[in-house]
Parts: structure tokens; C-alpha cells; sequence
């Protein structure tokens, strides 16, 4: 394994632990007053991925626009059919499109503040 796709490892890691944490390992965190938590860790969760992916890209010296915006959207979709995903495959699971919104949102929100890093 050369030095850039080490890089790689953290990126593939957060998509990994979103994957199980959205399917299988499904934690409820409960904050009293706050009935939206979980719509902030799913921002959270793809702001990290986004930004680790971009970071990974940058170290490998393979950032371009063009990669810039597939990551946009494959991270997009990804968060988008872990959603229907739990609703076809997990009856404990539920379908919401404010999650996929915050997913999105999420990864925006990286591109953006990894954009604002990247000035070099």
C-alpha cells in the first residue's frame, strides 16, 4: 500500500461505521428537550464523511472539480438509499426524508467548510 491510498483508510472507515450505524447497529440517543438529535449526527455523520473523503483526494493529489462534484453526489445517493434502505430491508427502520435531507445537507456543509480550508 503506497502512501496516498493510505489516506483512503479514515474515509472508507466513516462510510463503513454510517453504514452499520443505519442498518445493524442502530443506537437512539435521546436528548431531553431536543427532538431532533439524530437529524444533527446525521449531518454530522456525512459532513465527516465528505470531508475525510476530500481530504483523501487532496493527499493523493486525484481533487479535481470533476471528483469534487461526483463526491457530492454519490454521497448524496449514499445517504439517500441507506434511507430506503432501511425501509425495505429492516422493519425496525424507518424511511424519513428529513434524515435524507440532513444527509445532504451534511454533505454540503463539507464540501463547503473543506473548500473554505483548501484555499492553497
Amino acid at each position: 500500500m503506497n502512501n496516498t491510498t493510505i489516506w483512503f483508510i479514515p474515509a472508507i472507515a466513516v462510510a463503513l461505521g454510517i453504514f452499520l450505524l443505519s442498518t445493524f447497529l442502530a443506537i437512539p440517543i435521546q436528548v431531553e428537550g431536543v427532538s431532533y438529535v439524530d437529524k444533527i449526527e446525521h449531518c454530522f455523520a456525512y459532513f465527516v464523511l465528505v470531508f475525510s473523503f476530500l481530504i483523501a483526494f487532496k493527499k493523493s493529489d486525484k481533487l479535481s472539480t470533476k471528483w469534487s462534484y461526483w463526491l457530492l453526489f454519490l454521497a448524496s445517493l449514499y445517504g439517500l438509499a441507506l434511507e430506503l434502505a432501511q425501509y425495505i430491508f429492516f422493519s425496525h427502520r424507518f424511511f424519513e426524508w428529513v434524515d435524507a435531507a440532513a444527509n445532504v445537507l451534511g454533505v454540503l456543509i463539507g464540501f463547503v467548510v473543506f473548500k473554505l480550508f483548501d484555499r492553497g
